[in-house]
């Protein structure tokens, strides 16, 4: 049906490049605050002085708050490999962070390196924090010397660039994999590393404490990383624009080789090309990376000559060649948006002993080197100098959170001083650190926002009290369009009235929204006062014409039409058009409409018409009107996505695709709009984005029927997954961290089952098509792969398709379990869910892609699976931490039943120690037990070992065998524990009787066992009426008076009170009268017939014993009336016999 293109990439594009985000402005306002200096005097109108020290993160928001600025906690909570890193490191291990803006940080400390999402969202495969090992040093490691490089698919783990101070490179392509990496050395000769500095996409660079510089490549996809030392130009015209400059500006001297590094900074990404800048010694360099691989020395500037001048002229008024005894330093720079801004300390020490501290900016945006500064502040702050202290005293650093103003903060260890580099001088908010042993330990910025790292209060934010303007646009997080941009949500005067006047309730709630968007807030909300009464108080928990009339706003902005486009124009009615959007460019038109829809929702929380949004119908079931929202935003998020794999890779399948899906919708291509092309139509309705994988998924089956080549397969699958994995990853990238954004305080306590777009079930639903996605890539793909690059990326995608499809299962499941009556429908969805996640993950163990098998396993918990893959590997260690890992999850037992169910005791009852409380609770189950004595023989406790073994002992009823080695191992464990208390000898007691009985037992004639159908070696367990029975009974054929003793002797051992003694003694004697005949007497001596008889016999023998015949022997009369002897007991001669000889036994006792 179509032929797939193979995937080509550009020069320029790097898998670990990350999508800027656009910055918020910080507040222009300079104000004096001593707030969170207590030692400081206060200020005429005081807040209240900044209590940190006694604060959570996880228990408030905002940590304090002055006139000018605000500490709040920032992200989401530490995970706990952080907090116990910070917690349990010896105190004399230095710690330091570093926080990247996308969304990643890392602590080192020692050689353990940490690395953690401080974002909500943006990662798949749950990798929110890893654990990586730093290169062997005898130097301190430090987070400087790290790069974290984020994958340009945001849900991805990124990549990561170490190096030791020696010079060590350390390189992990996918940090999920921590044991799969590249070491090479970066031949420093001697020299020590600085910091290492993201420069993608041509790589990182690594700079020395010498000013050396080496650009580290990493290669794509693989375990693999290149150094090359940077040296500038050497050709015919290399250094002409520097000596071009000197010719207009004056000589400059050259910078001395090995001076000391200040800082190294990256600058923004430029069209094929990507500039840093270096600070060393006394000058300043801007440096070009290029596509061609090639670097290029720009300029170099002596910095430390204009700031000198500087400052000279504002704190003395002279110039400073007057100043011989100036001394200054460079401490620290960061990139703005015009150039670079740089921190710098000075002390006149034939003045005074006063060290003062200076922010000052230079354009570095051409290449031609700037001859003064654009901006030069003093701070208010002075240190009072000593040799001894310079190096606390020139600790300080500098930190320029949005490039776009002139606010800055500069830190040291203790203190954080907030300040304005505008050039009139500095009045600074000031931060300190209360307790004794909290430091800021790193900082960074994203998205405009300030951020700090201490060791006490963990990850939060500083930052400007800016004044909020009424208009919508300030507040939905975008950046804001400039006046003469019409591409967005233009708006007339006339065409809002026209609106509002309009019979329509959508069209007036359109007008309300546009005429917030112009910045008429008066207005939309009169608008709003007429549409929308006051809630009256009446059920909308299903639903209500508010919701409808949002979503319906929603729909209409998500696919709207582009307003300059003629060829729309033409074909449309009057009023159909929102505004959302007038580019003539698809992608430009998604991204309006993106822009437009986060106005949309700022309008409905600002406007208070959020907090009635309920419930509405959806996927033929009720959702959230808040989730529906982001549903909408997250189909504009997958359809940029789309696009722009539509404009780079897939050209061919995607144009087929767009074509099919006409079909599928039953659209005729004829009916299209004149002068429309079909991907106008298609990319111009967002709500129904999702039809084009449903297109996709049926033409690659098409097309695999018919393609024979196993290549073309290949090729055609992987791009097929391609273009769903780049769509639906974008999705639920934006849906993970706009969590927040969505919730509804409405439907908190009416929680609805949450079905996302990309799970929906059903023939044509999403969830369905995945799955089968799947099995046609492990059926077309897996089994036709060739080479290893291909095995990784077939795997990678088969690993994030499945990662879709368990979230959007976990996503529901977790509705449902909030919602009240929906336990049925929980139980089935969840264990298809199992069912599901086991089919998803054992094809990785199958293929031994364990690394990818458990981290689904560990973020879904499919603890089988991650029990077998360390099983497969013999990996305890990881065992174990999962043991930790999981422990409120019952990752214990569910560990312990699993090597039970698989026959593995030996494993189970080797737990390292630390699992022995656990392993003990789980053998106590009566399942179980019959393990526990040894556990508990391991742990030497011998008094629990032979309690549970005499408890084994009592329930055995099965084994004879059985119940006696049990019984023997109940009393030696008792004699092994030296335990001499009344009850252990009580039970000694117990045991040795019930061994004792066992013998009897044992002692049964081999015709009587035989005859009962037993087997002598593997009887059962018989109780002693059983075993009296069967010494007495007619199976017992050779019976002598010795067995009738020993079924008496039975009866001491019987202490069931519901059975009569001396009922069960005249049967055991009955049964010995009948053993002989008594109707003849063939002796005149009665005494010498009746001794031949098994009665008399056994009378005899019972005396001969000792025993008591008084008590033994049942009375003449009771035997003579017992019926089990029937018409014999009437008989003349068996009557004599009998009183015969108990005459004779009277007479001898």
């Amino acid at each position: 049906m179509f032929t797939p293109q193979s995937m080509s990439t550009r020069s320029r594009t790097s898998p670990f490049t990350p999508t800027p985000r656009p910055g918020l402005r910080s507040s222009q306002n300079r104000r004096t605050s001593a707030l969170f200096t207590p030692n400081r005097r206060a200020p005429a109108q005081s807040h209240g002085r900044s209590q940190l020290g006694s604060r959570s993160l996880t228990t408030s928001q905002i940590l304090d708050e002055t006139s000018q600025h605000r500490v709040e906690n920032y992200g989401v909570p530490l995970p706990v490999l952080i907090t116990e890193a910070l917690t349990l490191t010896d105190r004399n291990t230095e710690i330091t962070v570093k926080i990247d803006p996308s969304g990643w940080a890392w602590l080192v400390g020692g050689r353990k390196l940490f690395i953690w999402r401080y974002k909500a969202g943006g990662t798949g495969r749950g990798i929110q924090c890893k654990e990586l090992i730093l290169p062997q040093s005898d130097l301190a490691h430090d987070a400087a010397r790290v790069c974290v490089l984020p994958h340009y698919n945001h849900t991805q783990p990124p990549a990561c660039v170490a190096v030791s101070p020696e010079g060590v490179v350390r390189y992990w392509s996918n940090i999920a994999y921590e044991c799969s990496t590249a070491e090479i050395s970066a031949e420093l000769k001697g020299e020590e590393t600085d910091c290492v500095v993201n420069c993608q996409p041509y790589g990182c660079l690594l700079a020395t404490t010498t000013s050396s510089l080496v650009l580290l490549v990493p290669t794509v996809g693989q375990n693999a990383i290149v150094c090359h030392p940077l040296k500038s130009a050497q050709g015919v015209f290399a250094g002409f624009g520097r000596r071009m400059s000197s010719f207009i500006f004056g000589a400059t001297p050259s910078q001395t080789t090995g001076a000391p590094l200040q800082a190294v900074v990256s600058g923004p990404e430029e069209e094929d090309q990507r500039p840093f800048y270096v600070l060393s010694g006394t000058f300043l360099q801007k440096w070009n990376l290029s596509d061609t691989q090639t670097e290029r020395l720009s300029f170099q500037v002596d910095v430390d000559r204009l700031y000198r001048e500087a400052l000279a002229k504002q704190l003395w008024g002279q110039d400073s060649v007057q100043l011989p005894q100036l001394k200054t330093w460079l401490l620290d720079m960061q990139t703005t948006s015009f150039g670079v801004m740089i921190l710098g300390a000075g002390i006149n020490i034939e003045s005074s002993d006063t060290v003062h501290f200076s922010v000052m900016s230079l354009t570095t945006s051409s290449d031609i080197p700037p001859t003064s500064l654009d901006h030069f502040t003093n701070l208010d702050h002075v240190e009072r100098y000593s040799e001894s202290d310079e190096e606390r005293i020139l600790g300080y650093q500098l930190l320029v959170p949005c490039s776009g103003n002139n606010s800055a903060y500069v830190y040291n260890k203790k203190t954080i001083f907030m300040v304005q580099s505008d050039g009139e001088g500095s009045a600074t908010d000031r931060m300190e650190l209360q307790g004794v042993h909290d430091s800021y330990l790193g900082a960074g910025s994203t998205d405009g926002k300030a951020l700090f790292f201490s060791n006490t209060h963990g990850l939060f934010c500083v930052s400007a009290l800016n004044h909020v303007d009424n208009s919508i646009l300030e507040e939905s997080g975008h950046e804001i369009f400039s006046q003469n941009d019409g591409s967005i949500l233009g708006t007339n005067l006339p065409q809002v009235a026209e609106l509002s006047q309009s019979e329509d309730k959508s069209s007036r709630l359109k007008a309300a929204f546009l005429s917030s968007i112009s910045g008429n807030m008066q207005q939309a909300q009169a608008i709003l006062t007429d549409l929308l009464p006051a809630d009256t108080g009446s059920d909308e928990t299903r639903g209500s014409e508010v919701d409808q009339l949002v979503v319906g706003l929603s729909r209409d902005v998500i696919d709207d039409y582009p307003a300059s486009d003629p060829r729309w124009a033409k074909n449309l009615r009057h009023g159909e058009i929102t505004g959302g959007t007038s580019s003539l460019i698809i992608i430009q038109q998604l991204k309006d409409k993106e822009k437009a829809h986060s106005y949309l929702i700022a309008f409905l929380k600002k406007l208070h018409i959020w907090e009635r949004l309920t419930i509405v119908p959806e996927h033929g079931n009720y959702m959230s009107t808040t989730s529906l929202l982001c549903e909408h935003a997250e189909k504009l998020t997958a359809a940029i996505a789309l696009r722009q794999l539509h404009s780079d890779y897939h050209t061919d399948i995607i144009d087929e695709c767009i074509a099919h899906v006409f079909k599928i919708r039953r659209e005729s291509m004829s009916t299209l709009p004149v002068g429309l092309t079909p991907q106008d139509v298609f990319y111009r309705q967002v709500s129904k984005i999702e039809d084009i994988i449903e297109a996709l998924v049926e033409l690659e089956s098409d097309s695999l029927d018919r393609e024979q080549s196993p290549h073309k397969r290949v090729t055609l699958i992987t791009a097929v997954n391609a273009v769903i994995e780049g769509m639906l990853t974008s999705a639920l990238q934006y849906r993970q961290s706009k969590v927040e954004t969505y919730i509804s305080p409405t439907m908190i306590g009416l929680q609805q089952e949450y079905i996302p777009w990309t799970s929906t079930s059903g023939a044509r639903g999403l969830r369905t098509l995945l799955l089968k996605q799947i099995n046609i890539t492990m059926s077309g793909a897996v089994s036709e792969i060739k080479d290893d690059d291909t095995r990784m990326v077939i795997f990678q995608q088969l690993l994030v398709l499945s990662d879709i499809i368990l979230d959007g299962y976990s996503n529901q499941l977790e509705s449902l379990r909030r919602s009240d009556g929906r336990e049925d429908v929980y139980i089935l969805l969840d264990q298809k869910y199992q069912q599901e996640r086991t089919n998803l993950i054992s094809p990785f163990v199958e293929y031994e892609e364990y690394e990818r098998a458990m981290s689904l396993a560990e973020k879904y918990y499919d603890f089988e699976s991650l029990i077998l893959v360390c099983e497969k590997t013999n990996n305890d260690e990881r065992l174990q931490r999962y043991v930790d890992q999981f422990s409120e999850q019952g990752f214990s037992n569910f560990l312990f039943d699993w090597y039970m169910k698989h026959g593995r005791r030996g494993r189970l009852l080797s737990q390292p120690v630390g699992d022995s409380r656990e392993l003990g609770q789980f053998l106590e189950s009566e399942n179980n037990k019959y393990l526990s004595w040894l556990h508990d023989i391991n742990n030497d406790n011998f008094t629990q070992a032979h309690v549970t073994l005499l408890d084994l002992a009592k329930v055995e009823t099965t084994f004879l065998s059985k119940k006696k080695t049990l019984l023997s191992l109940s009393k030696l464990t008792a004699l092994a524990s030296d335990n001499k208390s009344p009850d252990m000898q009580e039970r000694l007691h117990d045991i040795n009787d019930e061994l004792d009985l066992i013998l009897h037992q044992e002692q049964l004639p081999l015709d009587a066992v035989q005859n009962l159908g037993m087997n002598v070696a593997n009887m059962n367990v018989m109780t002693p009426q059983e075993i009296a029975e069967l010494y007495v009974s007619d199976m017992n054929v050779v019976a002598t008076e010795y067995d009738f003793k020993m079924a008496l002797d039975l009866l001491s051992y019987i202490d069931d009170p519901e059975v009569d003694k001396n009922e069960l003694r005249l049967h055991i004697w009955s049964r010995a009268v009948l053993r002989d005949s008594w109707e003849s007497n063939t002796t005149s001596d009665p005494l010498d017939t009746n001794k031949d008889t098994i009665f008399f016999k056994t009378v005899d023998l019972a005396y001969t014993q000792g025993e008591d015949l008084n008590e033994c022997l049942p009375s003449v009369e009771e035997l003579l009336e017992s019926k089990e002897l029937g018409d014999l007991r009437h008989n003349p001669n068996f009557q004599f016999l009998i009183k015969a000889g108990y005459e004779h036994l009277q007479s001898v006792m």
